[in-house]
């Protein structure tokens, strides 16, 4: 069995903390991280030194902006992407981003069909698109077969259980880790180190900073 993804927040604690990350933006546009999720990709960016960070699910484009500019802060020439069904038209604000038209359930044909597979190693992929069980799921299993060892794969929001909405998404990120876990031993493992640093699981993203072995 895979740890728990109980947080140390109280219910009313979480409740409010996802209410300010539902209304967070960066750089005047919605983003929708958590301050502490902000820390723990600054971190993980300094560490791994990304030649490539692939964000799945663009919104708006504030978390593809934010990538970047931590990148930057770190003195990486990181190449961003963002892939989402309907990506934002860019502008000088998203300068150094490459916005992709694909989807979740595809991402092996969207990677072949723009050449991201050849995109600079080592990468961290992001997983913040649909949040549905099967989505999760679907990039799961990409990671699983493109990651390099080292790599890393950030399933975003396995709180939703917590907050009592992941049934709206069929059990959503944290059914999909605990069950891929379940049926594919040594694939991932979760990195502590970022999960916990703030208390166990003090992050939207419980056990889901996932390091590939």
């Amino acid at each position: 069995m895979i740890r728990s993804f109980k947080t140390p927040f109280t219910r009313p604690q979480l409740g409010a903390y996802h209410q300010g990350v539902m209304g967070y933006h960066y750089r005047d546009v919605m983003c929708n991280k958590s301050p502490i999720d902000i820390a723990l990709y600054l971190h993980l960016i300094n560490a791994v030194k990304p030649g490539t960070f692939i964000e799945i699910g663009t919104k708006f484009g504030g978390s593809a902006m934010l990538f970047r500019d931590m990148a930057r802060m770190c003195g990486l020439d990181t190449q961003i992407v963002s892939i989402d069904r309907a990506p934002p038209d860019s502008d000088d604000r998203f300068c150094g981003i490459l916005f992709v038209q694909g989807d979740v359930m595809t991402l092996r044909q969207t990677f072949s069909d723009n050449d991201l597979f050849d995109l600079p190693r080592p990468w961290i992929l992001s997983e913040d698109s649909a949040h549905t069980f099967a989505a999760c799921m679907a990039v799961l299993g990409f990671g699983a077969a493109y990651l390099r060892a080292g790599e890393y794969l950030v399933v975003e929001d396995s709180v939703l259980a917590e907050l009592d909405l992941a049934d709206r998404y069929d059990g959503g990120p944290s059914r999909a880790i605990e069950t891929y876990f379940g049926d594919n031993p040594g694939i991932y493992e979760i990195d502590k180190t970022y999960c916990d640093m703030f208390g166990v699981n003090a992050t939207t993203n419980p056990n889901g900073y996932l390091r590939k072995v």
